[in-house]
């Protein structure tokens, strides 16, 4: 059976016409480029080289060789090129951007596993996301708006519904009446008496879910616990019996589990889009996280 690095030590032999360069290029010993050159003989059948004073001579049998296997030799070296040169871009370090409410659902457990080496960067507003890509310091991030601009590739990966979830043992067979006859008002009324955590004190979600689904800006609700992270929070009312507006794709895993139960999907909220962006010059690593997110 023919050894491939035989036909590698070949190919150069025919090139350079001479066994020390040869071994130069490989990086190998003259003696060892010698015995494979032999040994590739013995396989064929013939005589490829012949040795004269300052090299060697190609024979008509290694003429014949070489343009059966240079094209493919040459593919075969190019794939391996292309393979190196793409396992050293996945092993370099990368920095990431994203918001500490998003890491579940977008990293934990599921970036980190395509990656030998990668920091994370937790930024919570993302035009300081944007800024940060924009300037180098991060290699890419995931935002809420899709940033068109010169420098910076844009690219959307998905798209969630805020919803209210709530503890599992909350009676909601109230509520649940209201949903089905969709009268509005007594959702609203029945939502106001409850025991409400946020993961922002500002409860944007709380107020674009009132404007989206009430058509009120200012929604008639004390926040009665503010956890500054979806996640802690969502954890924390799996103990204790309130509500809060969520991302859908963050509250899954409980939903699944029933350590919390979803209270109210309304049509009437648009989805809230992400991007994955990142700095031209990082278009591989851009590319790269594209694969993974869409495979």
């Amino acid at each position: 059976m023919v050894n491939l690095e035989w036909y590698r030590t070949f190919k150069a032999v025919y090139k350079h016409k001479n066994y020390s360069k040869a071994a130069e290029e490989l990086f190998l010993t003259q003696p060892t480029v010698s015995n494979q050159i032999s040994m590739l003989e013995a396989a064929v059948g013939h005589k490829l080289f012949t040795r004269k004073s300052k090299g060697v001579v190609p024979t008509e049998y290694a003429k014949f060789l070489n343009n059966l296997i240079i094209e493919s030799l040459d593919t075969l070296e190019k794939v391996e090129a292309s393979y190196s040169r793409s396992v050293k871009k996945e092993e370099r370090q990368y920095t990431f951007g994203i918001s500490e409410d998003l890491y579940k659902s977008f990293v934990s457990g599921k970036m980190l596993s395509a990656f030998q080496h990668l920091t994370m960067h937790f930024e919570n507003d993302n035009k300081k996301l944007f800024d940060l890509v924009n300037q180098g310091e991060v290699d890419a991030a995931i935002v809420r708006e899709d940033y068109q601009t010169f420098d910076v590739l844009s690219h959307k990966i998905a798209s969630s519904k805020l919803v209210i979830v709530g503890n599992p043992n909350l009676n909601t067979e109230e509520l649940d009446i209201h949903i089905q006859n969709n009268d509005l008002m007594k959702i609203q009324k029945w939502l106001e008496h409850q025991t409400w955590f946020s993961h922002m004190s500002t409860n944007p979600f709380i107020k674009f879910f009132w404007l989206h689904c009430f058509n009120k800006k200012r929604p008639k609700i004390f926040t009665n616990y503010i956890i500054p992270n979806e996640y802690f929070m969502l954890q924390e009312m799996t103990e204790i019996e309130g509500v809060a507006i969520a991302l859908k794709e963050n509250v899954q895993t409980f939903l699944e589990d029933q350590s919390l139960k979803l209270i109210w999907e309304s049509e009437d909220y648009p989805d809230r889009e992400y991007y994955l962006i990142a700095h031209k010059k990082q278009e591989v690593f851009f590319e790269m996280l594209i694969k993974h997110y869409t495979d």
